[in-house]
């Protein structure tokens, strides 16, 4: 019966003046140890942008602006189970007739808020597109109360919990400034046309069917739709049809489209490019 050897870590080889020496021998196991560790820190340094559509139902940030445009930093970090959001990030803020409305309170002073809204993903970044907003302010701490402790009375909630469940920020109407009044934002539907690519940004111009007319361009909001059309329009020299479905808002005076739906339409020869 011929036994096998079982594989050492431990190599010896020959030292000088005849001696052995022991050196250890690199373990393949360590290996993907070390590859696991090194891809989880390279995770925890660029985290991956949360996904297109993930709702925001009430999150507390800070608000600011810069040249024009508007970002939104979270107090605590947000997930959605797979992309992550850090506190340390700055998210552009779309135009919308939202975002005009709360332009017109803003106070650099005061510029905490809970926000309602949605996340957009557009390249590696995340943006979003906000629904509502109200101002915040730190909870103030609670007296202290004389504790009656009672010998027979057993904790239910232990302090730690309870520590927690206290709010850290609370709405404040006291600041809450009556914005200018804006139109709603509306939804098109299955419209058909192109993309049209500029220096000054993605615009979706809408399809005259063979028309000598002048129609309307507008300028598309980043989202993971729009992605999409601009990865399928690079595949192909000839302009596409789309097919589309968005949300119309408004800021500044300037239409906006913000994509829900965006398919590619064959027209099989039949309609004009």
């Amino acid at each position: 019966m011929i036994k096998s050897e079982a594989r050492n870590p431990i190599r010896r080889r020959q030292g000088c003046g005849g001696q052995e020496s022991k050196t250890l021998t690199w373990i393949p196991a360590f290996a993907g140890m070390t590859l696991l560790i090194l891809n989880s820190i390279c995770f925890a340094q660029n985290p991956l942008p949360v996904r297109d559509g993930f709702v925001l139902d009430g999150i507390d940030g800070k608000i600011t602006t810069e040249n024009g445009k508007w970002f939104f930093t979270v107090f605590e970090p947000l997930t959605d189970g797979k992309g992550v959001l850090d506190p340390k990030i700055a998210v552009a803020i779309l135009p919308s007739s939202m975002l005009e409305k709360f332009a017109s309170t803003f106070s650099k002073e005061k510029n905490s808020y809970r926000i309602w809204g949605k996340f957009t993903k557009y390249g590696n970044k995340n943006f979003v597109y906000m629904s509502y907003f109200l101002p915040v302010t730190e909870a103030a701490e609670p007296k202290p109360t004389a504790d009656v402790n009672d010998t027979n009375e057993v904790k239910i909630i232990p302090d730690e919990v309870l520590l927690l469940l206290k709010p850290k920020r609370i709405i404040s109407l006291a600041e809450l400034k009556k914005p200018i009044g804006t139109e709603a934002d509306g939804i098109l539907t299955d419209r058909t046309g192109f993309l049209r690519q500029t220096k000054d940004g993605d615009y979706f111009g809408f399809d005259g069917m063979g028309r000598n007319i002048d129609l309307l361009q507008l300028p598309l909001l980043e989202c993971a739709e729009l992605e999409s059309m601009v990865s399928q329009q690079k595949q192909i020299s000839m302009p596409l049809r789309f097919n589309i479905s968005a949300i119309v808002t408004r800021y500044q005076g300037k239409r906006y489209l913000l994509l829900q739906r965006a398919t590619r339409v064959f027209s099989n020869g039949n309609f004009a490019k």
